[in-house]
C-alpha cells in the first residue's frame, strides 16, 4: 500500500463531507437527541400505575391494606368503584392498568389466621409491564402479611408469659427472613444505567455503517468511480482512505455521547476510557466492513439506507442490548453469536459500569477480531470483484 494515495483519498473524502451540510446533522445532531431520547424513554421503570380499587370489606384492615399500594410510589389508586364491572369497564377504555378486589369478609379472615384471596385484575397488553406491576403487588401482599404474623406471634408470646421474647420484636419492622440485599453496578436500578451503554453500540453500528455505504454508492452514482478507476489507486487503498473519515468520526460520537451520558444520566464511568475508545477500534473493523459489503450490493443511496436499516435492526434485536439472549429460543442464540454488537455491548457495559480491564474482556476482543477480519476481507474481495 502506499501511503501518499491512502492520505489522498482520506483528504478527498473529508473536503467532500465538508462541502455535504446536509451530511452534518446526521452524523453529529441525530446521535446526540437520539442518546438523549432514548435515554429517558427506553426505560423499564414503572412508577403510578394506575390503579382501581374494590374493597367489598370496607373494614380498617382492608383501607390499611390499601394504603400499602397508594403510598409506595409504584401505584397510584385513581379510582374507588362499588362493583366488579366498573373495573372491567375501566381496564377496557385502558384508564387503569390494575384493579385490586378486596372480598368482603378479609379482615376477618385474617384476624382468625385463615388466607384470604385479594383478586388482582391487570391489563396484560404490555406483558412486560403487566409482569412488573404483579412483581410490586406480590412484595406488597408479602410484607402486609408478614407484619400480621409478627403482630399474631407477639401476641402470642405475651400470653404465654414470654415478655422478653415480645419486647426484643420491632412490629412493623421484623420478617420472619429478613433480606440484607446489597446490588453491585447498578445499585439504584437505574433503566438508564442499562440503556444508555447499549445505545452507544447501536449508535456507532448505525452512523458508521449507513456513512461508509452511503459514500462508496455516491461515488457510482455521480460517476466519479470511473475516475478512480483510472487512477494508480489500488482497491484496498480507495478502502483504508474510505474508511479513516468514518473511523474519526465514529470516535468524535462516541466521545460525544460518553459526555452526555455522564452530564445528563450521571452514568458511571468506572473504567478506562481510553481502553474502550481502543477496543472501539475492532468493533469498527465490522461495522464499516458491514457498510462496505451494503454499497456492493445497492445501486443507490435510497437502497442504501432501506437495507442497512433491515441489517441493523435485527443485530439490535439480537445484540442482547434491549432482550436477553438467554431468554431467546436455542437456534436464535446461534445466530447471535455473529453480531459484532454482541460483544461491543458486553465490553462497554464491562467498562463503565464494572470497571472491569481486558483481562476480563479478552474473548469478547477476540470475536471481535476474528468478525473484523473476516467482514472486511469479505467487503475487500466483493469491492475489488465489482471494480473489476
Amino acid at each position: 500500500m502506499n501511503l501518499g494515495r491512502i492520505l489522498s483519498t482520506t483528504i478527498k473524502e473529508l473536503q467532500q463531507m465538508s462541502r455535504d451540510k446536509k451530511l452534518y446533522p446526521l452524523l453529529f445532531v441525530a446521535p446526540i437527541l437520539q442518546i438523549i431520547i432514548l435515554g429517558y424513554a427506553a426505560t423499564f421503570d414503572i412508577h403510578n400505575i394506575p390503579t382501581v380499587a374494590l374493597d367489598r370489606d370496607q373494614t380498617q384492615l382492608s383501607r390499611q391494606y390499601l394504603r400499602c399500594f397508594h403510598h409506595n410510589g409504584y401505584f397510584n389508586i385513581k379510582y374507588h368503584v362499588s362493583n366488579r364491572n366498573q373495573i372491567y369497564r375501566l381496564l377496557d377504555r385502558g384508564k387503569v392498568k390494575i384493579g385490586i378486589e378486596i372480598p368482603i369478609d378479609f379482615e376477618n379472615k385474617l384476624r382468625k389466621g385463615i388466607t384470604s384471596a385479594v383478586q388482582l385484575i391487570v391489563d396484560g397488553t404490555e406483558s412486560n409491564s403487566a409482569t412488573i406491576a404483579l412483581n410490586y403487588a406480590r412484595i406488597i401482599s408479602e410484607k402486609f402479611s408478614s407484619r400480621l404474623i409478627i403482630k399474631r406471634i407477639d401476641l402470642l408470646s405475651f400470653n404465654a408469659g414470654d415478655f422478653l421474647s415480645s419486647f426484643r420484636r420491632e412490629i412493623g419492622h421484623t420478617f420472619l427472613v429478613d433480606n440484607r440485599t446489597r446490588l453491585w453496578y447498578n445499585p439504584d436500578l437505574s433503566s438508564a444505567d442499562f440503556m444508555v451503554p447499549g445505545v452507544i453500540c447501536m449508535l456507532l453500528l448505525i452512523v458508521t455503517t449507513n456513512l461508509t455505504a452511503i459514500s462508496i454508492v455516491k461515488e457510482k452514482e455521480i460517476g466519479t468511480m470511473e475516475q478512480l478507476l483510472v487512477t494508480p489507486i489500488k482497491p484496498s487503498e480507495l478502502i483504508v482512505g474510505k474508511l479513516i473519515p468514518c473511523i474519526l468520526i465514529g470516535f468524535i460520537d462516541v466521545i460525544f455521547i460518553l459526555i452526555i451520558g455522564y452530564l445528563i444520566f450521571q452514568i458511571p464511568i468506572k473504567g478506562s476510557i481510553v481502553l474502550l475508545l481502543a477496543l472501539s477500534i475492532f468493533y469498527l473493523f465490522s461495522t464499516l466492513g458491514l457498510g462496505i459489503v451494503i454499497s456492493t450490493i445497492v445501486q443507490s443511496q435510497e437502497q442504501s439506507m432501506i437495507v442497512t436499516f433491515l441489517i441493523i435492526l435485527i443485530m439490535n434485536i439480537l445484540s442482547g442490548i434491549i432482550f436477553p439472549i438467554a431468554n431467546m429460543p436455542q437456534v436464535i442464540q446461534y445466530l447471535t453469536y455473529l453480531m459484532p454488537i454482541r460483544y461491543f455491548a458486553i465490553i462497554v457495559r464491562g467498562i463503565l459500569l464494572r470497571g472491569i480491564g481486558f483481562e476480563m474482556l479478552w474473548p469478547q476482543v477476540l470475536a471481535l477480531i476474528i468478525l473484523g477480519i473476516l467482514t472486511l476481507a469479505l467487503s475487500i474481495n466483493r469491492l475489488r470483484k465489482r471494480i473489476q
